[in-house]
């Protein structure tokens, strides 16, 4: 499944599900494509886009045509053998230093050992070793040669947004196992959790923005948490109001009623604390 979000405010704009055989770097121009026709872009808005890979879309194929496109980006690289060959042009031990990340060493590799492509880029390598002392290297590729080591890295690691939600869209909304078997099926339940994610978004933003639940929740936990929160709601007799009754010992019970009444004027909801 591939998947393109928005990270400041969580909004999917495009998810497919591809067969299993499918590999990441072949569904990279198809996946802008539809980002592109989604938001109605264009060359002058491709300039102020910053688009963030893994590893699996950073081969120098897609490079480029990131670079034609006129696009900034942050890519791994693809390959541990050139990794490996790039960490070896960085001078031993001055050219390496701490990163952003505990434990991580960064190195910027020479102009003339780095790879080129037909934008300037700027090439960093990250070398850290695991619990067991063995050691592993990668290395980041970015249009935004101006930036430092630490800069280049931190901006990668703003993925891990991504990452995080994804995680939690498998556990909150039950797509971690698609086991329909048509893959038609498996396309539209893909599709409906792209739409639940969204709404979820737009509901905690609406109603929860500026709230404890607000920052700290994610689809998992409002979904588990708050979704799932016990609750009544009595219209009045004329059916002008409405009285939303929650559970007053519930932890996000007066997060949601402090959200219910800023949304909504005394006439309309009122939120009501009480045992259920």
């Amino acid at each position: 499944m591939v998947r393109a979000s928005t990270p400041d405010y969580g909004e999917v704009i495009f998810s497919k599900l591809y067969p299993g055989n499918t590999t990441s770097c072949e569904v990279l121009k198809e996946t802008l494509g539809e980002v592109e026709r989604v938001l109605e872009s264009s060359p002058h808005k491709r300039q102020r886009t910053l688009v963030r890979l893994d590893g699996g879309f950073g081969t120098d194929e897609n490079i480029e045509w990131l670079c034609s496109c006129g696009y900034h980006f942050v890519v791994k690289g693809y390959g541990g053998g050139r990794a490996n060959k790039l960490a070896r042009s960085v001078s031993e031990p001055e050219g390496w230093h701490e990163g952003p990340t505990s434990g991580q060493l960064l190195g910027v590799v020479p102009a003339e050992e780095a790879p080129r492509y037909s934008r300037q880029t700027k090439t960093v390598v990250r070398r850290w070793s695991d619990a067991k002392g063995k050691l592993y290297t990668d290395y980041l590729l970015s249009t935004f040669a101006d930036l430092s080591a630490d800069e280049i890295a931190t901006l990668y690691d703003g993925r891990a947004g991504l990452e995080a939600g994804i995680k939690g869209d498998k556990r909150g909304l039950g797509i971690e196992k698609r086991r329909k078997k048509s893959f038609f099926a498996q396309e539209a339940l893909v599709l409906l959790a792209q739409l639940c994610h969204n709404l979820l978004a737009y509901f905690k933003e609406w109603l929860l923005g500026g709230t404890d639940a607000g920052k700290k929740l994610g689809v998992e936990r409002l979904v588990r948490e708050v979704m799932a929160m016990p609750a009544e709601v009595r219209m009045g007799r004329r059916g002008t109001k409405l009285s939303l009754k929650v559970a007053e010992l519930h932890p996000w019970a007066r997060v949601l009623a402090r959200g219910v009444q800023a949304r909504f004027p005394p006439s309309g909801w009122r939120t009501i604390l009480r045992k259920i």
